[in-house]
């Protein structure tokens, strides 16, 4: 399903994966906070921004180990409610519901995240977890993502390919820009 979008891009026209896509989301943040998060913090990896209002660094990583599952969850949702109320518009094969949206960004940036949790994981245990390696090997597993959600806007609702790109690169930037709020 993950090596083969067009197969799951059928799936999603035509049957309710809600769950799963929730269940593969809840499973993408509370396992890189129980391995990522867990070794920046035990490693006392650099952090990208400096932490917001002189809190300590070092209790910043140990409260994003929990937070780290419901913030993304949240980013998940936010970027779905915008990427539906400015699509829904234009979708013309299937009508584009909150839930389908939410469906098809939950697979989209699912599977290229799979490959990002291992070599994550490899990164921090040998040093190499900080800002100048991270930041652009996130922001490339963000591009394939994002690029499966334009590929995704349009096979499943049928949104013409230049809105679809918009709104990919739309959720794309919102993504990092959360993502980069919060997370160090």
């Amino acid at each position: 399903m993950f090596l083969r979008p067009s197969g799951l891009y059928t799936r999603l026209r035509g049957h309710d994966l809600f769950i799963w896509a929730l269940v593969l989301q809840f499973f993408r943040w509370e396992t890189t906070a129980l391995t990522t998060v867990v070794a920046l913090y035990q490693e006392n990896s650099s952090m990208l921004l400096p932490v917001p209002f002189g809190i300590d660094p070092k209790s910043y990583r140990y409260f994003e180990i929990y937070a780290y599952g419901p913030y993304g969850l949240l980013i998940i949702t936010l970027m779905a409610i915008a990427i539906w109320w400015y699509g829904k518009a234009y979708a013309v094969s299937l009508p584009m519901t909150l839930k389908r949206t939410w469906t098809l960004l939950g697979f989209c940036f699912f599977g290229p995240w799979l490959p990002s949790l291992l070599i994550d994981s490899f990164l921090v245990r040998h040093g190499w977890g900080g800002p100048e390696v991270i930041i652009p090997w996130h922001i490339s597993i963000v591009a394939l993502e994002t690029l499966l959600l334009i590929v995704g806007l349009n096979n499943v609702f049928g949104i013409p390919i230049q809105r679809a790109i918009r709104l990919g690169v739309g959720g794309g930037a919102l993504f990092l820009f959360l993502a980069g709020a919060v997370i160090r």
